[in-house]
């Protein structure tokens, strides 16, 4: 059959298998379920760098293409039925370009080295499954290139993450329930109530547009306007509203970040490298993709406003992190900044001065706009594996010591030298170290932003200062200073957890130092997607 002769069915496929795999594996033999969820996961990655070197070898670095120029890609009907004058349509239409493929990628990577991660859980069986079911949900949602087959891969993975926190996560009681039921409740309900706002424009923009092709929608955006209780709206504005409402929850964005401390804190270590490394970036990833590319009008009037949010989010997400005393918490928290970075990108890409991409826009402008749409991109990736990085390192710590309040250690590098100095690296990645990976993308978005929103990117940009301090500060308590005797008896790291930690530095190093490959394969694929926005707002 045509659907199982193209690697992105696999690159789903496999996890989903992986995962029936470990139940036929008899409950006593815990160690083979862990090989299997490690092979699956491993060969997933390795079909998904295939797909990459594939489309590498047949187009060139600069080739990677865009919703129009699909260089992988499968199409096949699947839902097909009429109902009156209704005649609904969905397709298992599956595509990766420039855009996509980084973030499948890095999926891949980070179930890979979750799985060695939680290598020693309890109940590891039902763990490893529900950790690669949570990663064919994510690769569904890179991937789909279908509207409505999209929204299911959306919610096919909230099922296993609820799952892993609820049952997995931390039993500290929150509100008369332990916090692991509270966070996973909270997690589950903020997503959904995003997700009904996503259906209904969905349905919307397929009504009116009688398509829930992608390809076929970035040609045919909606126009005209309606009114509600009064008030005359466009039909763009409206339906990037209730779009953007459910990328706005997932990112999060402030006000509907609450979520995301709870769910961190309270998720055990390789569920919160999950929810940072790639669940947040469905968001981030569903407002380029569906946003900018079908939504432009909507979003050009939004860009103002979102600019304002952006700021909001990256100041009060590194304000709020110097008073965190839970590791986690902060790292948690600081993440709510630094996507407020990639708001910010997709704000200057989006609109300033007098309109969306108007006036004199041509030539500088359109370069700047650009390299922040570029910038927020790469961001997406770079703090993934960076936050993936230091929610590894605190594992560590917490599965060790059994807490993670920062200020009751104390110069405990004395004990874990090299813990210490990867906890130091990943911290220094995170407040933009150049050399590293954190420093290419903040420096391309602030930048590039400046020359669209100057006063917001003069504000943000003092974040980078509330960074340095908030973690120099952590690792300061924790690792260095006066050695607290209490801990004299902690081991350092093991050669296991070398592993996760050993590839994601080689990593940050490898985008900090060298990034053109990664920024040439994204720029192949927004380039069309702003110049399309261009076309269709003139």
């Amino acid at each position: 059959m045509a659907i199982f002769g193209n690697w992105l069915t696999w690159i789903i496929l496999l996890p989903v298998l992986g995962a029936i795999g470990i139940y036929v594996v008899p409950k006593r033999y815990e160690n083979a379920a862990r090989w299997t969820a490690l092979v699956f996961s491993a060969a997933t990655f390795v079909v998904a760098m295939g797909v990459f070197f594939y489309i590498l070898h047949a187009r060139g670095i600069n080739g990677f293409g865009s919703l129009n120029d699909l260089p992988y890609a499968i199409n096949l009907p699947w839902i097909n039925f009429a109902a009156g004058t209704t005649h609904f349509t969905v397709h298992y239409f599956l595509g990766v370009d420039g855009l996509s493929l980084p973030m499948v990628i890095l999926n891949a990577l980070l179930t890979m080295l979750s799985v060695i991660g939680g290598w020693k859980k309890k109940n590891v069986r039902a763990y490893m499954a529900l950790l690669l079911l949570l990663e064919a949900g994510v690769m569904g949602v890179f991937m789909a290139l279908d509207i409505f087959f999209f929204f299911l891969m959306w919610e096919v993975e909230l099922a296993p993450m609820f799952i892993l926190i609820g049952v997995w996560g931390s039993d500290v009681v929150k509100h008369g329930v332990p916090g692991r039921v509270y966070s996973a409740w909270k997690f589950l309900l903020y997503t959904f109530f995003g997700s009904v706002f996503m259906l209904a424009g969905f349905i919307l923009l397929y009504f009116h547009a009688g398509s829930s092709d992608m390809t076929v929608l970035s040609h045919h955006l909606i126009g005209g306007s309606t009114t509600i209780l009064g008030v005359s709206i466009s039909l763009q504005l409206l339906t990037f509203l209730l779009v953007f409402i459910a990328f706005a929850v997932k990112i999060p964005m402030f006000p509907f970040h609450t979520w995301l401390p709870d769910a961190h804190t309270d998720a055990p270590t390789e569920v919160s490298v999950l929810l940072a490394g790639v669940l947040l970036k469905m968001g981030a990833y569903g407002l380029i993709r569906f946003c900018f590319t079908l939504f432009p009008g909507g979003l050009s009037q939004f860009a103002g406003v979102l600019a304002v949010l952006a700021v909001i989010n990256i100041l009060y997400g590194a304000a709020i992190c110097l008073v965190q005393t839970d590791m986690k918490k902060l790292i948690a928290y600081s993440s709510v900044s630094h996507m407020g970075i990639i708001l910010l990108g997709v704000a200057a890409a989006a609109g300033g001065g007098n309109g969306f991409f108007t006036g004199a826009l041509a030539g500088g402008d359109l370069a700047f706009r650009q390299a922040a749409l570029t910038g927020a991109t790469l961001q997406m990736f770079s703090h993934g594996i960076i936050t993936g990085m230091l929610f590894f390192c605190v594992g560590v710590v917490y599965d060790l010591a059994h807490t993670r309040e920062i200020a009751i250690f104390g110069g405990i590098a004395k004990r874990m030298p090299m813990l210490g100095t990867l906890f130091t690296f990943a911290a220094m990645a995170s407040l933009g170290l150049p050399g590293l990976a954190g420093f290419v993308a903040e420096y391309m978005v602030f930048t590039s932003s400046f020359r669209v929103w100057t006063i917001p990117t003069i504000l943000a940009v003092f974040t980078m200062i509330l960074t340095a301090a908030y973690l120099l500060w952590m690792i300061k308590r924790v690792f260095f200073g006066t050695f607290n005797k209490k801990w004299d008896w902690l081991p350092d790291i093991s050669k296991r957890e070398l592993i996760p930690l050993f590839a994601l530095a080689g990593l940050i190093v490898f985008v900090g130092i060298y990034p053109a490959p990664l920024i040439n394969v994204i720029s192949s694929s927004l380039t069309p997607i702003i110049q399309s926005a261009v076309t269709f707002i003139k």
